[in-house]
């Protein structure tokens, strides 16, 4: 009975550890986003890509300026958690990612504001 038990409990986390990975995999790419920062509205591309086996991202303003990720974590299996520093802020963003949606809010040391955006690529 206890290995029928063992057994079954093994296939479900290996069964929940597949489907993790493969949401992780579904936000690689490019995704346009809009921030309303207190009624300037910010722009650019949320680049999410695999670099040495591991999610990996960077945010492309429209201003011409490129912020590596420092932090990336999947918090629940369509949302993601991520950080990206500058010499002057440190930007803590959450998405949620439904479709070819996004939606979540980030936050500096000016305050918190919403984000959302769509798949670019």
């Amino acid at each position: 009975m206890m290995k029928k038990i063992f057994i079954s409990f093994f296939f479900v986390v290996i069964t929940f550890c597949s489907f993790s990975q493969n949401d992780s995999k579904q936000i690689l790419g490019k995704w346009s986003y809009s921030v309303d920062a207190g009624g300037t509205i910010l722009t650019g591309v949320f680049h999410f890509y695999e670099k040495d086996g591991q999610l990996a991202g960077e945010i492309l303003s429209d201003d011409g300026y490129t912020i590596p990720f420092t932090k990336l974590e999947q918090k629940e299996a369509n949302q993601f958690y991520f950080e990206a520093k500058t010499d002057y802020d440190l930007y803590k963003i959450t998405l949620n990612f439904e479709g070819e949606k996004i939606s979540g809010s980030g936050s500096s040391y000016e305050g918190d504001a919403p984000i959302t955006g769509k798949r670019k690529e």
